[in-house]
């Protein structure tokens, strides 16, 4: 079986199953859209029609909308060599893996030909690919009738991909849409291989505070790192200002922010970090950032609602070892990791040790090949009816319910395209203040 994982790389995902892959004896290549724009590395085909299709989907990215007299010609380029693409891939794979709900055409008719050629197809969400538009901080809150719009495609999406797909993977935070069991996210894991970035580099970079990455550190200064790709979203201010806090109560720390930093920037200030402080209001405990710094040995600190439900939602599964709290309880989890260097290289230890076993990219590529041919063990399906998580990711709850709230009085309960979980529906509208009774009769149609 020759495996292909495509067309787009998330957090370093692709680069991981690939290298999973490859320690498992199966053979298995990247194929992308568009160069990724933090760089992270990657083996692909070296075919020319695969190259022009990249060049063009790239180009495409990079052009600002000012240049739409070329953009747009580009885009219809890139799209038109799809197909062509996809002939070549099904000719070349006998598997398939897309990543973040994307295909090679994003058409219905693409996923009909791959189940009529038997081939198994695993749709592997990330986030924001699957998220109620309403619960996403990366969607601009502009008007509820955008909202709407925006709700309605998401789930249409979705929707096509679950029918199209073999098997779907999601996350508990994020699986809302989902209309099929699904494997959860956390039954599968997050493959991320740092050897190719961080092979033969020093642990030390001369600077005072170099230390070796599984070294606690015996300074007196602890130095924190925030590299957030969307600041909003990531609540880097509120981070900034719980550090800010710290020092003014005597604390010895430091902060470094690196805003939209490329890979390799990002895992060289890693390696000199005591603790990563990754984000305030994440559905998961361990998503990119955080896994990375689990390969060095580094703790990390995540905020996140979801902390709420972890327990519940991963349903026996283990948990990845991170200090996941509550956004109201991050600044005192903070200053607890600051003022315990123990407690900091005992968690480091733990998240290395977990993404080296439970995590590792070849135990990853294990249980996904086991998904390819059809093995899925009865534990690692999710069933979307049972979900009850809220508050999204990315926005303060407020926001949140505000949004939730707006949407549903402009476009009734409907709007939210949760009408297959009743229970789920009813429990939005509460938790953003919406009265129900006053909405019965005349807001209950299909979105």
């Amino acid at each position: 079986m020759k495996v292909f994982i495509g067309p787009t790389e998330v957090a370093g995902i692709a680069q991981g199953l690939r290298a999973g892959f490859e320690r498992i004896g199966v053979t298995a290549e990247i194929v992308l859209e568009a160069a990724h724009p933090f760089g992270y590395g990657a083996t692909e085909p070296d075919a020319l029609l695969v190259r022009c299709w990249k060049w063009t989907g790239t180009l495409c990215r990079r052009l600002p909308m000012r240049h739409l007299w070329l953009k747009a010609p580009l885009a219809l380029v890139h799209l038109t060599l799809g197909w062509p693409v996809l002939c070549w891939a099904l000719w070349r794979y006998q598997a398939f893996v897309f990543l973040a709900g994307k295909t090679l055409t994003n058409t219905k008719f693409e996923l009909w030909l791959l189940r009529l050629l038997q081939r198994p197809v695993v749709v592997i969400f990330v986030g924001s690919d699957a998220r109620p538009p309403y619960i996403n901080g990366t969607y601009p809150a502009s008007t509820p009738r955008a909202m709407k719009r925006a709700t309605r495609r998401q789930k249409r999406k979705v929707r096509r991909l679950e029918l199209g797909a073999t098997v779907c993977v999601n996350a508990p935070g994020t699986a809302h849409f989902h209309e099929r069991p699904v494997v959860n996210w956390f039954a599968l894991g997050f493959p991320r291989s740092l050897e190719a970035q961080v092979d033969g580099a020093s642990t030390t970079n001369g600077d005072s505070h170099g230390s070796p990455a599984d070294a606690p550190r015996t300074g007196t200064t602890v130095y924190l790192l925030h590299s957030p790709s969307h600041p909003a979203v990531k609540g880097t201010r509120r981070i900034e200002a719980a550090v800010q806090s710290l020092k003014a109560r005597g604390f010895a720390v430091e902060l470094l922010t690196l805003n939209g930093a490329n890979n390799s920037a990002v895992l060289d200030a890693l390696q000199q970090c005591d603790l990563v402080v990754d984000q305030l209001f994440s559905d998961t405990p361990m998503a990119g950032l955080a896994t990375e710094a689990a390969q060095l040995g580094k703790p990390a600190l995540v905020g996140g609602f979801f902390s709420r439900e972890l327990r519940q939602a991963l349903n026996g599964l283990p948990q990845p070892p991170t200090r996941f709290v509550d956004p109201d309880f991050f600044e005192v989890a903070l200053e607890e990791l600051v003022a315990d260097a123990d407690a900091r290289h005992a968690l480091g230890q733990a998240a290395k040790n977990f993404v080296q076993t439970e995590w590792a990219c070849e135990r990853v590529a294990e249980r996904l090949l086991r998904i390819l041919l059809g093995d899925v063990p009865p534990a690692w399906w999710l069933d979307p009816s049972s979900i009850r998580y809220l508050a999204g990711c990315g926005l303060p709850e407020d926001k949140a319910r505000e949004r939730v709230r707006e949407l549903v009085q402009h476009g009734g309960i409907a709007a939210l395209a949760l009408t297959d979980k009743p229970k789920l529906e009813s429990a939005f509208a509460a938790w953003a203040g919406v009265n129900l009774p006053c909405l019965e009769g005349t807001t209950r149609g299909a979105i």
